[in-house]
């Protein structure tokens, strides 16, 4: 799988997770108001609203039957169901109670739900949207003259403040959570974007942009920088004679291990395959050479599971001081350069660009 079908793929991931974990919540409310309407049919019996009392009964199933789509794999018909149920039965209840009681207000909770759905197109979500709060204002033009026929009457501002309460916490509730999910999910896709997903090192694209500061804080400050280039020596015949999963294996090593050797002022990104890049700012070239050298030898301690301990991992790096009239890619070519002559005289050592020094230090 490419590095860019991987990306892919940890994207689309993330967004399910984020699906199932928004109606997780929407679930949760489900089974609230799912309980609150079950209440409801003794308390409307009680105060002899029998019609009232026997729409409970429907809307109780109705919001069950809901949570029973979501939980099979159609969300976008349980809310559609959830939706319904919350019209019917406000229209309803205005119509035999009048506005007094609010169970209007139920048609706000409900009015933003469908702009979660990501199934439906946006805007025939914010038309539905609107349509219920729309519906909501035509409750006051056609009920609010419509007397309370119940039992407790003197309670009837109680129990619109009740209702208000019902149809508000939850809402503030799942959004609160749906919010909170985003901005968890948020930070791993910003992670995702500037790091590499097999060895946790910065990705080649973040890693340009760190390079060009670190560059222009080093000019401005008349600091060298130094630029190393490191290739895995025989990866593909690791690949090939152990598998893609071991070579992986080699790679998160290798990238725990250039963690802990480099400074934190350093940059190091995996730039691509079995290369990486480490760019050293205020340091000269003959310290970056001693500390690459450390770091080439620690390498060949790496152990890795599934890899004999004869076979020896090592690297294989070329090494630049970046001059202030070169671009990145000059700096870069002359540190390939160097690393292509460190493969060509037998692996395992580290060559200085030509433009500085032309020496090899060897194992």
């Amino acid at each position: 799988m490419s590095d860019q079908a991987t990306d892919n793929y940890i994207v689309e991931s993330i967004f399910e997770k984020v699906e199932t974990l928004k109606f997780a919540v929407i679930t949760k409310v489900a089974y609230f108001a799912g309980v609150i309407h079950a209440l409801l049919i003794p308390t409307f019996y009680l105060i002899g609203a029998n019609e009232l009392a026997v729409l409970n009964i429907f809307s109780t199933l109705a919001w069950f039957l809901g949570i029973h789509f979501i939980n099979h794999q159609h969300p976008s018909l349980g809310l559609r169901v959830f939706s319904a149920e919350v019209i019917i039965h406000s229209i309803a209840c205005c119509y035999f109670m009048g506005t007094g009681a609010g169970f209007q207000f139920y048609l706000w909770s409900i009015s933003c739900i469908l702009l979660v759905d990501y199934r439906m197109k946006m805007g025939h979500a914010i038309l539905y949207s609107g349509a219920l709060i729309i519906t909501f204002a035509l409750m006051y033009l056609l009920f609010a003259s419509t007397p309370y026929p119940y039992a407790l009457a003197d309670y009837v501002q109680l129990i619109e403040v009740v209702n208000i309460l019902i149809a508000g916490i939850p809402m503030i509730y799942t959004l609160a959570l749906i919010r909170r999910i985003a901005l968890e999910q948020r930070s791993v896709l910003a992670e995702m974007a500037t790091k590499d997903y097999l060895t946790n090192l910065y990705n080649r694209r973040f890693a340009k942009e760190l390079i060009y500061r670190a560059q222009k804080r080093c000019l401005a400050n008349g600091q060298d920088i130094c630029i190393a280039i490191g290739d895995v020596d025989h990866f593909k015949d690791i690949n090939d004679k152990y598998g893609h999963e071991v070579g992986d294996a080699v790679l998160r090593e290798l990238g725990m291990l250039l963690v802990t050797q480099t400074r934190p002022s350093d940059i190091v990104a995996r730039w691509g395959g079995e290369e990486f890049i480490i760019v050293l700012p205020n340091i000269s070239i003959e310290t970056a050479l001693m500390r690459i050298e450390t770091l080439r030898y620690s390498v060949k301690n790496i152990q890795v599971d599934d890899l004999p301990e004869v076979l020896k991992i090592s690297l294989s790096f070329g090494i630049v001081q970046w001059q202030s009239n070169d671009s990145l890619s000059t700096a870069i070519a002359k540190a390939d350069g160097a690393l292509y002559k460190s493969k060509y005289n037998g692996r395992d050592q580290t060559t200085v660009a030509a433009a500085t020094s032309s020496f090899t230090q060897t194992s």
